[in-house]
């Protein structure tokens, strides 16, 4: 299947057949393989088939396993970046091109959520400093929102590990305040009973919150974790998350005893990935072309999206 964007950011769907299975539902264009054809061979034949166009650049982003109640599937997706000629519906089938935001307006099959996680994040992911002491939150709300405004930040992760809950639900409030204002999507990384006491808001799981989830818990906005290895991921694909934070990648000031995974580890875990991932530890927006040609969401980070605190 494939993801793409036209050049005002909008996202291509079509729908499915009424006699097809799931018929009527909304979907990302392709097609099935045939036997022995590689999935990028086939992403382009049905491509041209469908809308007429030709594949120039595409990278696989996700491999999404998926049982109905009468069959398994299994979706290899790819991000169309470059195509030749116009999108024409060649088959008759209805299209649209839709704002990301929009698409949960849209019945899609089951097995296409993550595709839609994928459509509708953003390329970074800015990860709150943690302030040493309640005296330094008002400097550190400072420093993120010049952050989200230098680098156009749509997604916020709000974390303090050093401060108690007081001061953790103090700083949390000022930064949603913050990301309220300029339009910003937030997960608060922070004990369940926490967020209670929050606007609503999404929530990011540390490794261990993770392995204490046997479901996913039911609650409103983004549920994301944190994975350093294969057993992490597949973890988090099973309870399941709608997107993973992979740490560390390159070494980091933030964790300077973690061991870098490195991008080939990186790159072999986003093989397997159900689910949008991002590349922490070290990350700048230098990192990013490199990061998303993996087949990455994009970058999360703290220092490389900030401006330097004061001294």
């Amino acid at each position: 299947m494939g993801l793409l964007r036209d050049t005002d950011g909008r996202v291509l769907i079509t729908r499915r057949g009424r006699d097809t299975h799931l018929g009527g539902l909304w979907e990302f264009p392709g097609g099935k393989c045939a036997p022995g054809e590689p999935a990028g061979t086939a992403l382009d034949r049905e491509l041209r088939e469908e809308l007429g166009i030709g594949v120039l650049d595409a990278v696989e982003t996700l491999v999404i396993p998926h049982r109905y109640p009468d069959r398994r599937v299994e979706l290899r997706v790819f991000r169309v970046d470059c195509w030749n000629d116009a999108v024409v519906a060649r088959e008759g089938q209805p299209l649209r091109w839709v704002r990301p935001e929009a698409l949960a307006e849209f019945a899609f099959p089951a097995a296409s959520r993550a595709i839609v996680n994928a459509a509708r994040l953003p390329e970074t992911y800015l990860v709150s400093p943690a302030p040493p002491s309640p005296v330094q939150i008002a400097d550190c709300v400072g420093r993120v929102e010049q952050g989200i405004i230098a680098n156009a930040i749509r997604l916020l992760q709000i974390r303090a590990p050093g401060l108690d809950r007081e001061a953790f639900l103090d700083y949390a409030r000022r930064l949603l305040e913050v990301a309220a204002r300029h339009r910003v999507e937030t997960l608060v990384n922070a004990p369940e009973d926490w967020l209670d006491r929050l606007p609503p808001t999404g929530w990011h799981l540390t490794e261990r919150r993770l392995r204490s989830l046997r479901a996913r818990p039911s609650r409103e906005g983004w549920l994301s974790a944190s994975v350093h290895d294969r057993e992490g991921l597949l973890r988090a694909m099973a309870l399941p998350v709608d997107f993973v934070v992979v740490a560390p990648v390159r070494s980091t000031r933030t964790h300077p005893g973690a061991r870098p995974l490195g991008f080939p580890a990186f790159t072999a875990l986003r093989a397997e990935a159900s689910c949008p991932m991002y590349a922490l530890g070290g990350m700048t927006p230098e990192n990013l072309p490199a990061v998303r040609a993996l087949g990455a969401q994009g970058i999360a980070a703290i220092r490389g999206l900030l401006p330097e605190p004061r001294a």
